[in-house]
């Protein structure tokens, strides 16, 4: 997101010059302060991780989950949708609203529906963050026993995760087999796993 930032403010900085105060308000405004809310967006996100009381965590050489980790994941998840109160499905709307707008007009987004859609993304992210720290808190959850037990389970689900997640996490190891034992643990669940894998996109 950093280049993609960078190259549209240096476009809309020459637009800015050919167009004067025309140019400044209608796109180096509001890309400037896109900006600025992403460098708060990533800050605000690190302070939120350091807040997760437990600390590390060694996963075992056999790649396995327990059964009081699916349970405690379990719980996290669904406190996790529980604190968000629907704001998933507003932003999924809104999403729908622009790529509709986008196929009527048959064009790319403005850089002011970019800034605000992106906005939105991130005070969206924050929230989920905020609930997310409260559920590994209440759960006994470091933040990478959490990754790694998200990460086996919908491995077992065959589902990808952290397809668009922020800061640095360890990939998931799709080869790894995951045991008969633990996929008969997992599968029963799956309706209700698959209702939290927004957050799971996003690599909540």
């Amino acid at each position: 997101m950093p280049k993609i930032i960078g190259g549209c403010l240096i476009v809309l900085f020459v637009l800015a010059v050919a167009g004067g105060l025309t140019g400044y308000f209608m796109f180096v405004k509001p890309a400037y302060e896109f900006a600025t809310g992403v460098a708060g967006f990533a800050t605000e996100y690190q302070e939120l991780n350091q807040s997760v009381r437990q600390r590390g965590y060694q996963p075992p050489q056999d790649g396995q989950i327990t059964q009081d980790q699916f349970q405690r994941f379990l719980a996290a998840q669904s406190q996790m949708r529980t604190g968000m109160e629907g704001r998933l499905s507003e932003l999924e709307e809104k999403w729908r609203e622009i790529e509709a707008d986008m196929k009527r007009r048959d064009r790319e987004p403005t850089i002011t529906e970019m800034v605000t859609a992106y906005r939105d993304l991130g005070d969206l992210l924050l929230e989920a963050k905020r609930q997310q720290v409260a559920a590994l808190n209440a759960n006994r959850f470091s933040l990478e026993e959490y990754v790694f037990v998200r990460n086996t389970v919908y491995r077992a689900l065959g589902e990808e995760v952290a397809v668009a997640a922020f800061g640095d996490q360890p990939p998931p190891d799709m080869q790894r087999q995951v045991s008969d034992e633990v996929l008969d643990m997992i599968r029963p669940h799956r309706e209700e796993i698959m209702e939290n894998y927004a957050f799971v996109w996003f690599g909540l």
